[in-house]
């Protein structure tokens, strides 16, 4: 994802990117290096003595296959490293002493590489998804923070929101700019994070202790090592909700103090200015889901023939608050669409390609708490 799409659609530079390297490992790791029922999450590699702090993460595929990123956080600046030459030359390098392996055995499959755009503010309406008669998705639409390179499984888990606001928009001929641009995966429990990616990047020009980064991280995922199984596995999928966000905040700032300097040192007065409004409008949204979110969505759903025919455009608004008062703020209302839609695509697949064998869902082997971001 190139930096320009994130300027172009949002109408503001990003100062902050997300440098990404990644490559897909089909066979070659010996038995037991790695069980691959887990996903792996920010495991940091080495300290910030260079200028930035090396970050893995790991995502399990079918059979022995692999995904592996590694990547960091970056000002954009001509002081900083960010050379994603450098970055390939680091990941082979230092692969086996993250994962044990003898490169020469991998086999290895596609390699994938560009620069994240992050998004800071607090104005959802800034944040433009689309164009007349485009629309972009996934990375390219630039939404979230890079923490969760802007939300790969945010997409996925909000398929049935995309499917459905993008069929309405279809049917209706709502295809401006701002009508697509309503068919997002914007979630305010994820957009408040950004503080954190800030929190793991060197400032231009700063010198911090080697190890601050990596203190930090400990930090804080010492305190969701002692959550509830179910609260660390909804931090993991971008389903906390308000009251565990905060809890976690606050016993992460009573367990290192030192903690609240370190992210002021990083982030600075102007970054925690432009950090708080977007938790209010965090507070505003869950605030606003707990009081329509069990009853709004099911009336407009219900109301689509009386107003879709006569106010389409009135009707896809509504349509897309009753979908920020769920799937915006983490909550989606049921995991049986997703299923549904993975049900429609196979059978259309088969229908296109019917000498093609049908093939069934794997089970999800993965055990509660299993990283599946």
């Amino acid at each position: 994802t190139a930096p320009t799409v994130g300027h172009t659609l949002s109408k503001a530079r990003s100062p902050l990117i997300c440098c990404a390297m990644g490559e897909a490992v089909k066979s070659g790791f010996s038995e037991g290096v790695w069980d691959s029922r887990y996903g792996d999450v920010l495991f940091s590699h080495g300290d910030i003595s260079r200028g930035r702090q090396l970050i893995w993460e790991l995502f399990p595929g079918r059979g022995e296959d692999l995904t592996i990123y590694l990547f960091h956080y970056h000002e954009i600046h001509p002081d900083n490293p960010g050379s994603l030459l450098e970055m390939y030359e680091d990941f082979f390098t230092i692969l086996p002493e993250y994962r044990r392996c003898d490169m020469d055995e991998l086999e290895w499959g596609k390699a994938t590489f560009g620069y994240i755009p992050g998004r800071f503010g607090r104005a959802r309406d800034k944040r433009q998804a689309g164009c007349d008669r485009v629309l972009s998705i996934g990375d390219a639409a630039s939404m979230q923070s890079p923490l969760v390179f802007t939300g790969f499984g945010s997409l996925v888990r909000n398929l049935p929101r995309l499917c459905t606001m993008l069929d309405a928009a279809l049917r209706y001929d709502l295809l401006s700019g701002d009508d697509l641009s309503r068919v997002n995966t914007y979630q305010s429990n994820i957009a408040v994070t950004w503080l954190f990616s800030r929190g793991m990047m060197v400032p231009t020009g700063e010198t911090l202790p080697p190890e601050r980064i990596n203190s930090t991280l400990n930090t804080f995922f010492g305190v969701l090592t002692d959550q509830p199984p179910h609260i660390a596995d909804d931090f993991i999928k971008d389903r906390a909700g308000w009251l565990p966000f905060n809890r976690m905040a606050l016993q992460a700032a009573r367990r290192n103090p030192a903690m609240l300097a370190w992210v002021w040192q990083v982030v600075g007065a102007k970054g925690f200015l432009q950090w708080f409004p977007t938790y209010l409008a965090y507070t505003w949204a869950a605030l606003q889901g707990f009081l329509f979110g069990w009853w709004v969505p099911a009336l407009v759903s219900r109301s689509e023939t009386a107003i879709a025919s006569r106010w389409p455009r009135l009707w896809h608004r509504l349509l897309a608050w009753s979908f920020r008062l769920t799937y915006g703020v983490g909550k989606p209302r049921s995991p049986q669409p997703i299923a549904k839609l993975v049900e429609l695509a196979m059978a259309e697949r088969q229908r296109v390609n019917p000498e093609r064998p049908a093939e069934t869902t794997a089970p999800d082997r993965a055990p509660a708490g299993a990283v599946d971001r």
